[in-house]
């Protein structure tokens, strides 16, 4: 199962990494000192690669000035988002549900870390949530599926006000 977090961020993306890598190490300790999960940097060339026992995110290193500028582009027009980073995720099926939770501890994390635009979309480019100018909005109108994983319980693991509407 395959989601995208464009965020808006100055960070060169290695530090962005390594910014993720450790906000993984945080929202994992309790997993990792019960040796129930593990969390690696798989940072290449081409790409920089974190994830944990339930998920990967991956951040591509060549992407070219014209191919983000026309991502950035199509993400202010079809939602009105400014973003810049385009970070790939990838859950491993069978702990979705363990993954899940974890994947929104640190949206929240990046959520406090800075007040710019961000969005998460899940394989069918289907808006989830997206912060515009500081103001976090969740997608209200979800098939039964997507509000099976967008419980308001869930949703207070991102620690961050939000309101509900169309996204």
């Amino acid at each position: 199962m395959d989601f995208s977090l464009c965020i808006s961020s100055d960070f060169p993306r290695e530090e962005l990494s390594k910014l993720l890598y450790n906000m993984l190490c945080e929202a994992l300790f309790v997993e990792l000192i019960d040796y129930e999960a593990e969390v690696w940097d798989r940072s290449f060339t081409h790409s920089v690669s974190v994830g944990c026992t339930y998920f990967s995110m991956s951040i591509n290193l060549d992407d070219d000035e014209d191919y983000t500028e026309r991502y950035r582009k199509a993400n202010l027009e079809a939602y009105g988002v400014d973003t810049n980073v385009f970070i790939s995720i990838q859950f491993i099926t069978n702990t979705f549900d363990i993954g899940w939770i974890k994947i929104l501890e640190i949206i929240g994390k990046i959520l406090n870390m800075n007040d710019r635009d961000l969005i998460l979309e899940d394989d069918s480019s289907y808006p989830l949530l997206k912060r515009i100018k500081g103001s976090l909005l969740i997608n209200s109108k979800l098939d039964e599926y997507r509000t099976w994983y967008m419980t308001k319980e869930n949703l207070a693991l991102l620690n961050y006000p939000y309101e509900e509407g169309e996204v």
